[in-house]
């Protein structure tokens, strides 16, 4: 009998060691979930390996409704776990260990969605499997789950990135945790669904309502998913063919809403080119089993990378008859930038946002890369150059972000979506490309996304990769010097010539504007060339410059008549020199390259900024841009003028006007003499019209606009590159008749663009009556989140709209925030950034200490505003009076 029952006892002690479950745990109060709470990224012990997700999605109704199971690897043993779920009202939630299953509970801790999931009793390491029931409130504000209204239709579409799946998915909602997902939607019988990957089957559900199988995803982050549902018009444009990179055919379609099918021609023509110039400089075939165009009604952004479900706001890919060539530009440049996320972001992942570069950054490189191979007369690497100096003026603040930004906070993430990822992430990724040569980096890029496919990487390892396939380190150190901090490189350059020839003595350190507190003290790794002219010789030097002073010889000159620090203007980088060799630079700049000649105007601009450069030399310099051939160039000494304008409004400047004029009357010659640009028409025709406010060009512009508003059938000379400076010249002179018949054109003609071009001009009114409408139609946001905080941000540029705009804030602040985009609440400090006087900083630090915790995640946009408000007051005191000086004679 002892022998028996110390048998039985052993026997329990076996069982209750194999059961998953462990002792009894009680409920954690909400204080210590509060302190306990991850403000940012998990702690990884709970792993997500596989989603099973069935929704009911009907865009007719307010709520969506959604089971959902998570196998899950937990790493130790836990008495709940961390993940994700926003304003989601969970009726049950069930954890199974071990085959045996009880009941979990749910608590939302804090507003940015994360969870405490708690069990009952202590759960040993291992397999789980979570199951979650619950509804939620479709989203008004383009976030998550959201639905919209369109000419009579119902949509319901998914913006999940960068953490808003949360909002209709209970889940691990960061980039690092990759799944395969199966997913399952019930909709309306008469509506098409549309996801990740090609639909395995649709079934009757019940009376009204059909049952959609979708095939299961690769691993994907929860950001990436698709779900969206309505009448949508598919258009099938076949199929993408084999190739030596992949051995399957790629169905290629598009969706609209019900009408707008054609518009959608444009960018499907273009995208096999695209997908296929990827598969061949990457050596890697497009990943996933189809590819889906998806033009949204409304969407927070351009578009999104949702993985073989791309999808657009249609404003910028519905491309009709009247679309402009500066329109169909920026669709390529997008639709490349999207299509090349399908690798770098969706197959292979950052794991959390201080990496975002990694996919933003390349994708933005991406896009002169693919459309200057498709396009090599299309000018795309010259945009590059245009974008790069962009970055420079935001980069140029010290409290600028780096591109790889340490972010511990999930209301910090949004931040990282700027021009320091995306556009000086592009132009230190083409500085790299253009000093190491694309037979080196990009097959090295290939060989990382074969390494790490259906993973994440990170930047370090991305460094190393790029390092060991190219067996050149030096192209992961100069990366990693740019992107792991902010700032632009300043090289104060000097000619020196000699016996023995010439050379020019290079030093580095940070740029900085007047006012600036930043620390000079930085070094990089900067890939530097220097071209030169003498006689009529031209030559360029090299050097990859890694200490704070080095010399570079210019080898086969003796003393040039000129030289440009930034040959090629590939260099992410500002320059200056001695008043001579300004002096030569501008006399030798009609005749440089256009980015050559960009990047001067861009170190001119800066070194007046920085009070090294008095105004007259930059008149000179400007003048001298403007008799560059090239159309960007052009564009960019009118954006000048523009500018100035502005900063000289109420002073003599009888100059500047002449100077803008004669620039203009140059450029009117090259069209009258055949130059075919229309996107440097359509510019010219805008600076005319409203800047120098041509009564000859505005007539002619009102005249199209009033006859295409009268009959959009029309054969009117009017692209809609111009459609939002045709609709101010009306609105200017025709007065309140004039902006009724605005607001009747937006409910009438169903054209995406020019919606948006309503919007643009209404938000650039002055006229005090009209302004006051507008004022109106942002407290109703009936025109759209988007639309709302555009037409805002318009009225604060104006000086004649500010001090109006800026009172309306304040009195409606709480109601403006709920009324734009939820990731875009972080952006509302930038509407004061136009302020230059102590008054204005002042009222917005007293605006946001009483209100800003109703903008998540805006501490960042804040600090922006008060050093660009502090800067220029800086300048103005510094550099006024030499400009109102320089620019006051003809």
């Amino acid at each position: 009998m002892r022998i028996l029952a110390a048998s039985l006892i052993l026997m329990l002690a076996a069982c209750a060691q194999a059961s998953s479950f462990g002792p009894q745990v009680r409920a954690v109060p909400m204080d210590q979930l509060r302190a306990a709470a991850p403000s940012g990224q998990l702690s990884g012990v709970a792993q997500p390996k596989a989603y099973r997700v069935d929704m009911t999605v009907d865009p007719r109704e307010t709520t969506f409704s959604g089971h959902v199971q998570i196998d899950v690897n937990l790493m130790t043993s836990a008495a709940g776990i961390w993940m994700h779920g926003a304003d989601l009202d969970v009726s049950s939630v069930q954890v199974t260990a071990g085959g045996e299953t009880r009941p979990a509970s749910w608590t939302e801790v804090d507003p940015t969605g994360v969870v405490w999931v708690g069990f009952p009793n202590r759960v040993h390491a291992g397999h789980i499997t979570l199951a979650f029931d619950y509804t939620a409130a479709f989203d008004v504000n383009l976030a998550g789950l959201f639905r919209v209204d369109e000419k009579g239709e119902a949509y319901a579409l998914a913006k999940s990135e960068s953490i808003q799946a949360r909002r209709f998915l209970p889940s691990f909602d960061e980039p690092g945790f990759k799944a395969p997902f199966d997913i399952t939607l019930t909709v309306p019988d008469d509506m098409l669904a549309i996801g990740n990957t090609p639909i395995a089957s649709r079934v009757p559900a019940r009376p009204g309502y059909d049952r959609v199988t979708f095939l299961r995803t690769r691993p994907l982050s929860t950001y990436l998913l698709s779900v969206a549902v309505g009448n949508f018009e598919k258009v099938s444009a076949g199929t993408i063919p084999v190739n030596a990179w992949r051995d399957w055919p790629i169905p290629l379609s598009g969706y609209a809403r019900a009408g707008k099918g054609d518009e959608l021609e444009a960018i499907l023509s273009y995208t096999p080119a695209v997908v296929e110039f990827f598969e061949e400089a990457l050596e890697q075939p497009y990943p996933y089993e189809k590819l889906d165009i998806i033009a949204a009604p409304q969407w927070p952004s351009g578009a999104t990378e949702l993985a073989a479900a791309i999808t657009y706001r249609e404003s910028v890919i519905l491309a009709n008859d009247k679309a402009g060539a500066g329109f169909l530009r920026s669709m390529k440049g997008i639709h490349a930038h999207e299509l090349s996320h399908m690798w770098f972001g969706d197959l292979v992942t950052p794991p959390w946002w201080d990496d975002l570069w990694l996919k933003e950054g390349i994708a933005s490189w991406a896009e002169p890369a693919v459309l200057g191979f498709l396009e090599p007369d299309g000018g795309h690497n010259i945009q590059a150059v245009v974008d790069a100096i962009a970055a420079m003026e935001l980069d140029s603040l010290s409290s600028a972000r780096a591109v790889a930004q340490p972010i511990t906070e999930n209301a910090d993430i949004r931040n990282a979506y700027d021009s320091i990822t995306y556009n000086k992430g592009q132009a230190v990724l083409s500085m790299v490309d253009a000093w190491f040569g694309p037979d080196q980096f990009r097959p090295a890029l290939g060989r990382y996304i074969a390494e790490y496919a259906d993973k994440a990487a990170d930047s370090e390892q991305f460094f190393r990769a790029i390092g060991h396939t190219t067996g050149n380190p030096d192209i992961g150190r100069s990366l990693k010097s740019f992107v792991t901090q902010n700032g632009v490189p300043l090289l104060e350059t000097e000619l020196q010539c000699t016996s023995s020839g010439a050379k020019v003595v290079l030093q580095q350190s940070r740029y900085r504007p007047l006012g600036s507190d930043a620390d000079p003290d930085r070094r990089w790794v900067i890939p530097v060339c220097v071209s030169w002219r003498e006689g009529g010789e031209t030559g360029r030097s090299c050097t990859l410059m890694k200490a704070r002073r080095q010399v570079l010889p210019l080898n086969g000159a003796h003393c040039p008549d000129a030289y440009h620090p930034n040959a090629n203007g590939t260099g992410y980088y500002r320059f200056n020199m001695a008043a001579a060799g300004w002096d030569k630079l501008i006399a030798a700049l009609p005749e440089m390259t256009a980015t050559e000649a960009l990047t001067a105007i861009d170190s001119g601009e800066a070194d007046l900024a920085a009070g090294e450069m008095d105004a007259a030399t930059l008149r000179r310099l400007l003048a001298a841009g403007a008799q560059h051939d090239d159309a960007a160039v052009a564009s960019a000494v009118l954006n000048v003028y523009s500018d100035l304008m502005d900063r000289l409004e109420g002073a003599d400047a009888a100059g500047l006007v002449a100077d803008a004029e004669v620039a203009s009357d140059r450029l009117r010659v090259r069209m009258m003499a055949g130059d075919k640009d229309a996107e440097l028409s359509a510019n010219l025709t805008k600076f005319d019209a409203t800047i120098l406010k041509r009564e000859d060009v505005r007539a002619e512009l009102a005249a199209e606009m009033d006859q295409w508003l009268s009959d959009p059938d029309a054969d009117v000379n009017l692209s809609s590159d111009l459609y939002a400076s045709g609709l101010l010249v009306l609105l200017d002179e025709g007065g309140q008749a004039a902006y009724d018949r605005v607001l009747k054109a937006y409910d009438e003609i169903d054209d995406p663009a020019f919606g948006q071009s309503v919007a643009l001009a209404l938000g650039n009114v002055t006229d005090p009556d009209q302004a006051a409408r507008t004022r109106g139609l942002i407290a109703s946001a009936e025109l759209g989140p988007r639309e709302t905080y555009t037409m805002a941000l318009l009225q604060m540029r104006a000086p004649e709209t500010r001090d109006a705009m800026w009172a309306f804030l304040e009195a409606n602040f709480p109601a403006f925030v709920k009324a734009i985009p939820t990731q875009w609440q972080r952006r509302t400090p930038r509407l004061a950034a136009y302020f230059c006087d102590t008054d204005g900083l002042d009222a917005l630090n007293a605006l946001f200490e009483e209100y800003g915790d109703l903008a998540e995640g805006h501490a960042r946009e804040l600090s922006l505003a008060q050093e660009k408000i502090n800067l220029c007051m800086a300048q103005k005191a510094a550099t006024q009076a030499d400009l109102e000086a320089a620019f006051a004679a003809p």
